[in-house]
């Protein structure tokens, strides 16, 4: 027969296997006859392995289940066993049952079940994109539309203050809208496997004052004050690209959720093998229920900025994914009306 065939005693003793027992469990048929298979598991494994056989020869019920045993070679099986008792002339209790191994079958039904997650994560994210590209997309360039037609309509009359004011904001739409298409062209490139890592010795100093010089034009048009940086470290073996990718969005958040007057510091430690980033500001904080949302693409709600800015959220979801293929973690917080502090590690080295 394919199946593992046996016959135990009261004690759980093999009195009686087939060659498909053997082969299953790779034992000759010597070292199996008048032992239990308890004897060839892991410990931990070994009273629940015994439990089933006592309740079948104490109850008489079949039992049908399902196990996964550690070998002591450390390899592991799945086994389907379907156990029933056998009482004798002389009220001789007897165990008679037929093991299949199901370690393939359960493996690859594991692996069907992984990748139709995979698969309704990836669909959540082809919604969710469509979405930032169908109304975060058209929104600013609706904007740059309506203020250059601002601009023909009062081209006779301009002043000078009034054209500056246009002008800022369209060069201000412009720059949020460009920064949000380089996220969605950097993420897709990292979905795809297209993302070229390239590890290098990064100046933090130079690289954040990069990022600041950046953002600086957007904080003034809010009359927010981006600090000088505190910093503990001047050095990192990582991705300059990336890492700039990731303070430039948790900057502009920043920005965007402090109010006129606010203030926002970047600051770096280093904490042994690791380097801790943070970017704070003074304001308006969050919940605990909008800061559990806010690195998963398929629950962040993107919320209006303090000067009515929109945005879709998507900037913070691209800094998890960077930063954790750096070999980091990222995490906020956060107090409602407080402000927030960004934080996330990096190696030192990669």
């Amino acid at each position: 027969m394919g199946d593992a065939i046996f016959v135990k005693d009261d004690q759980s003793k093999l009195i009686l296997v087939n060659n498909s027992f053997c082969d299953l469990f790779g034992l000759p048929r010597k070292d199996i006859i008048g032992k239990t298979l308890a004897e060839h598991v892991s410990d931990e494994e070994r009273e629940s392995f015994l439990k089933i056989d006592k309740e079948v020869i104490a109850n008489g019920v079949e039992n049908i289940s399902e196990e996964t045993l550690t070998l002591r070679g450390g390899e592991q099986q799945i086994i389907s066993t379907r156990k029933s008792r056998f009482v004798d002339k002389s009220n001789n209790k007897y165990i008679i049952g037929a093991i299949r191994d199901i370690t393939e079958g359960k493996r690859a039904e594991n692996a069907l079940l992984e990748s139709e997650k995979q698969l309704r994560e990836l669909n959540e994210t082809k919604d969710k994109l469509f979405a930032i590209i169908g109304h975060d997309l058209r929104s600013p360039f609706n904007n740059i539309l309506s203020l250059t037609e601002l601009l023909r309509g009062d081209e006779n009359n301009a002043n000078s203050e009034s054209l500056e004011l246009y002008l800022n904001m369209i060069d201000s739409t412009s720059k949020s809208t460009l920064k949000l298409l380089e996220n969605l062209l950097e993420w897709s490139r990292s979905q795809t496997g297209q993302t070229d890592f390239k590890f290098e010795k990064i100046n933090v100093t130079t690289l954040i004052l990069e990022v600041q010089d950046y953002a600086q034009n957007i904080a003034q048009t809010k009359n927010i004050i981006i600090k000088e940086p505190k910093l503990q470290a001047q050095e990192i073996f990582s991705d300059s690209k990336l890492l700039r990718t990731i303070l430039r969005n948790l900057l502009s958040n920043a920005i965007k959720f402090t109010k006129s007057g606010g203030e926002i510091v970047i600051s770096v430690f280093q904490k042994k093998n690791i380097i801790e980033f943070v970017v704070s500001d003074t304001g308006v904080g969050m919940s605990n229920q909008v800061r559990e949302k806010l690195f998963n693409i398929a629950t962040n709600i993107s919320l209006p900025g303090t000067a009515n800015e929109k945005g879709s959220g998507f900037g913070l979801v691209l800094c998890k994914e960077f930063v954790e293929k750096l070999g980091g973690k990222i995490w906020v917080e956060s107090k409602l009306g407080k402000g927030s502090d960004f934080k996330f590690t990096l190696p030192i080295e990669n």
